[in-house]
Order: C-alpha cells, then structure tokens, then sequence
C-alpha cells in the first residue's frame, strides 16, 4: 500500500460517493485522486477512512445492502498491478473495524443484507472477527432476527470449523452437521460459546 494522506474534503467525498451509491461518480474520483497521488486506486480507497468513526466505503456499502457498487470496490481492491496476472490480492480493507470494532461483514449481517455478506465472504471477510462488544458477525445477525443471514454464516463457520477441526470430531462423534440440526438461536449461541473458548 502506497503511503499517501487524502486531505479530509477527498475522504468525505470518498464516503459520501460510496453512501449515495454514485457508481459512476465515485469510480471516477478515484481514478483523479489515484492520478492526482500518482498510485492506483485501491490506495486511494484504503486511505478512505473516517478520522472518527473508522468507517470506510465498504462499511456503507454492506450496511445499505448495495451490492453492486460493493462488488465494484472488491474488484478495484483486487486490482494491484505489480502481482502476476492473474493473481487475486487480498485487501485489508475488507476486515478493517470502524471505531466500534465493526467490519463491513458485522454491519451486513446486522442488517440482513445476505447478498453483502456473501459477497464480502467470497472475498475473505474473516467471519470470526469481534466487533468491541465482543461479537462475531453471526450473532449480530441473530440478535437482529436476520435468519437467512444467520443460516448463511453459519453454514460458512461449520465448513471452516470442519476443515480446521476434521480430526477432532471424528474423535468426539460429532461434526459441524449436528449443529446444523439446531434451531438458529440455539446454534448461533454454541458458535459464539465455542469462538470464546479457543
């Protein structure tokens, strides 16, 4: 990442692009702020950043469930120019908590927004990340009676939990498809109880 400092009316702009769902404006403030900085545009997104609330453009994105400029971001993240062709970067800005402790997947799945979220996932949203109240993203979702989201995290969490821990369950007999079975509260609450005793 380029080191560059975004006086605050760019970062405002920025956020305000990304809040307002301007596709077409924002991506061309980033193409003049990246010539304007001489770096890429990705940089120009990373350093986005609100000096108080931590929130970025994916932060927006995921909490208003708008899909497709979020997955525009995640493309334009993905971009750097100095990695093979053909080599997908992973971009921190994708697991980067607001002052809350919140990432863009906490704020998709406390508002139900199962595309976001699964778009975020795809891109390598850390599903087990805490938010400052100690909170993973999935119980977020259930405390808001996000069910369809709720189902979709947790479905992720088992099959990482099954690669990591395959050997362990054979061990005890049991799997991530037995918590499967539960309802969605009861499972949620196991997910989060099992997170904090690792």
């Amino acid at each position: 990442m380029h080191t560059i400092t975004l006086a605050e009316d760019e970062i405002d702009d920025v956020l305000y692009l990304a809040r307002a769902n301007e596709e077409q404006e924002l991506s061309q403030l980033l193409n003049e702020l990246a010539i304007r900085y001489h770096c890429q545009a990705r940089d120009i997104l990373e350093h986005s950043v609100d000096a108080q609330s931590g929130n970025t453009s994916l932060h927006y994105c995921a909490a208003n469930g708008l899909d497709t400029l979020l997955q525009t971001l995640i493309l334009t993240l993905a971009v750097d120019h100095n990695a093979p062709p053909g080599t997908p970067s992973a971009a921190g800005l994708i697991n980067v908590k607001n002052a809350a402790g919140n990432t863009p997947l906490h704020w998709a799945a406390v508002n139900g927004h199962l595309s976001a979220a699964k778009l975020l996932v795809a891109a390598g949203a850390d599903i087990w990340a805490r938010n400052g109240a100690g909170n993973l993203p999935v119980f977020e979702a259930e405390q808001a009676g996000k069910d369809e989201v709720v189902t979709f995290l947790l479905k992720e969490g088992g099959e990482a939990q099954g690669n990591e821990g395959a050997e362990e369950d054979q061990d005890s007999g049991e799997g991530a498809g037995d918590a499967k079975t539960n309802d969605v509260e009861d499972t949620a609450e196991e997910l989060e109880r099992s997170t904090l005793d690792d």
